[in-house]
């Protein structure tokens, strides 16, 4: 969402004057907590509501979708894809060397992002079905939910995963094909909405906000934010 919250910040500002956007980019988490705590108009999230966060009020409205990519560095030898359950396996322990899908003999050090990120929850729902991460030596969880440290982490040995979008033009990294396919595909298993959060009902801020989100500019604007 930081690259989609940047341009919406930016055309907003250039079409309503003297009108000033501030965002923050610290995880899903601390967004929703921040609208909850009348700290922030909206939160940007990677996930969707909880049950327990929509009875206090809060509405999330889908305004993109993105997907999930698997990252490793471009110095690491592992050429080949993965399939959905290397992927559970690998970020539930039961796979810790490369050797064990066709790489070389060496660990994998696995990175993964703290609690507090959306990509986090969704990773969690969405690849490993709602189970647990590993707590093998070789898994890391990040303390911060911060994209470019962990990528540039990867080194030759390890893995991690970010939002698509932030991946795409980075040289240092790249990302692995899912059953054969690229988060580009239709049908890349990984794909999830992003959404926008409020307390119903939403202010005037809100509203104007989200009504430049939702006209032609502002979706121009994400659909351009998602190629960069």
């Amino acid at each position: 969402m930081v690259s989609i919250n940047s341009a919406l910040k930016q055309g907003f500002e250039e079409k309503f004057s003297g009108i000033t956007v501030a965002t923050s980019a610290t995880g899903s988490g601390d967004g929703i907590n921040a609208v909850l705590a009348g700290n922030a108009d909206l939160g940007a999230s990677s996930r969707p509501l909880s049950a327990q966060e929509q009875a206090q009020g809060l509405v999330a409205v889908p305004v993109a979708q993105d997907a999930i990519a698997l990252v490793v560095g471009v110095s690491n030898p592992f050429a080949q894809g993965l399939s959905q359950q290397d992927v559970v396996d690998i970020f539930t322990g039961e796979i810790t060397n490369w050797s064990e899908i066709g790489g070389p003999d060496k660990p994998i050090r696995v990175l993964n992002r703290p609690p507090v990120s959306g990509t986090h929850q969704t990773f969690r729902e969405l690849v490993l079905n709602g189970g647990d991460f590993g707590n093998t030596p070789n898994i890391t969880t990040l303390e911060r939910d911060a994209t470019t440290p962990m990528l540039r982490a990867l080194g030759d040995d390890g893995i991690g995963y970010a939002t698509a979008a932030q991946i795409f033009n980075q040289s240092t990294v790249r990302p692995v094909a899912i059953d054969g396919l690229t988060p580009i595909a239709e049908q890349y298993p990984y794909r999830r909405n992003l959404y926008y959060v409020y307390e119903d009902p939403a202010n005037e801020r809100v509203q104007a906000f989200l009504g430049y989100a939702f006209s032609d500019e502002g979706q121009t604007a994400i659909a351009q934010a998602g190629q960069n």
